[in-house]
């Protein structure tokens, strides 16, 4: 790796983190945001205080669940949001029931390449799977989400 200032490390793993904040349109959308820019949406993944807009992915915060916790930006979340925004987006325009966004169950599942993998639960992380176990249970879980 390559510093700006020209300094060379010598190394075989590169970690890059950039920090996470909302799509810059959200700025566009009224109402009221997060420090993340993320706009805070209802149960029903409408922006509360703009007609007709829902809100999903990494442009929404929103409970999860009944105990305080709210989504991540994570795919853990975004895939759940997009299926519900989508669906009661379609379901007000031919005037059908919403469906609430809830997300008790928080999953991490991070494969670790040849080693295998690691699986936790819960929003303090209780680790339950680790290596070939966690890494079939992720295969599982890549099946059901694509």
């Amino acid at each position: 790796v390559t510093l700006s200032n020209g300094e060379r490390i010598e190394t075989q793993t590169v970690i890059w983190t950039a920090g996470m904040r909302a799509n810059p349109l959200t700025s566009q959308v009224t109402g009221e945001k997060d420090n993340l820019g993320r706009i805070l949406g209802d149960a029903y993944l409408h922006a509360p205080e703009a007609k007709n807009i829902f809100v999903t992915g990494d442009t929404v915060k929103v409970p999860t669940d009944d105990l305080g916790n709210f989504n991540v930006m994570s795919c853990q979340h975004a895939m759940s949001l997009g299926r519900v925004a989508g669906y009661n987006a379609a379901a007000e325009l031919v005037d059908l029931p919403l469906h609430p966004y809830s997300q008790p169950k928080y999953v991490t599942c991070v494969d670790l390449g040849p080693w295998g993998a690691l699986y936790s639960e819960g929003w303090d992380r209780q680790v339950q799977f680790v290596r070939d176990e966690a890494k079939k249970i992720k295969q599982e879980i890549n099946t059901v989400w694509i």
